[in-house]
């Protein structure tokens, strides 16, 4: 029998713990607690983020552990992505380094706020309105950040959601790094945006009862408009050996 979706277990990092398997998990690295992530749960890796977090800006860390439930059998070639339901679109027109445009086109800008921020690449984008597929009276390069080439194709987003794997120092009982608070980065990984299986980040074999480390990081745009209902799904797929 082959290894199921339910042998796939999420579990927050406790990063007080002193051994695996704790509970009390608070998302900022180091062991695996016991608590799990349920699926189809509000805030059960992340908190909503609040008006000041919407008006200001804000960038968060949570880390979790991706493990193989079976009592027996080895994943192999593991790979986690995201599937998430944040209003994402493609550019479908070149934005020029000298950041003059006011007016950017993209796919659809119809699951966006009317007026707001997003992201464009790591460039950070005001409008005061929108149409269809476009983004009007736009302000490139907000909240100090830079106005480069970005081609099309390039994802324009609400929010921002990267991930990054970290394996940990053993992986049937060991821990990753920890954070000291959620808006302090995790040093040494490589933040990407993995939508499907294809482009998933790697997490090799695991045999029965071991984990690998997920991070998740969140930025929020200065001055981004609310959207409800927002989610990210963290996935691990791969086949079953044995």
């Amino acid at each position: 029998m082959p290894i199921l979706t339910a042998d796939i277990k999420f579990y927050l990092t406790k990063s007080t713990a002193t051994a695996d398997g704790e509970s009390g998990g608070n998302g900022l690295g180091k062991y695996r607690s016991s608590d799990q992530i349920t699926t189809n749960t509000d805030e059960n890796l992340f908190d909503d983020i609040s008006a000041a977090e919407s008006s200001a800006g804000d960038t968060e860390y949570r880390a979790c552990m991706v493990k193989n439930g079976n009592a027996t059998l080895t994943l192999t070639a593991g790979y986690v992505y995201m599937s998430t339901n944040n209003p994402i679109s493609d550019l479908t027109t070149q934005l020029e380094a000298s950041g003059s445009e006011t007016t950017v086109h993209v796919t659809s800008a119809t699951a966006f706020p009317d007026s707001g921020a997003f992201f464009c690449g790591d460039e950070e984008i005001t409008y005061t309105g929108k149409t269809s597929n476009t983004f009007t009276g736009c302000s490139r390069g907000a909240n100090s950040t830079s106005k480069v080439l970005h081609t099309v194709g390039t994802y324009c987003e609400h929010n921002q959601i990267r991930i990054a794997v970290e394996a940990p120092n053993n992986k049937s009982t060991g821990y990753i790094q920890f954070i000291p608070n959620e808006s302090i980065a995790p040093t040494g990984l490589s933040w990407t945006a993995n939508y499907t299986f294809a482009t998933g980040l790697s997490i090799g074999d695991l045999t029965a009862g071991q984990f690998y480390g997920v991070w998740t990081r969140r930025k929020v745009p200065v001055g981004c408009g609310p959207v409800s209902g927002v989610y990210y799904t963290l996935n691990c797929k791969g086949e079953t050996a044995g």
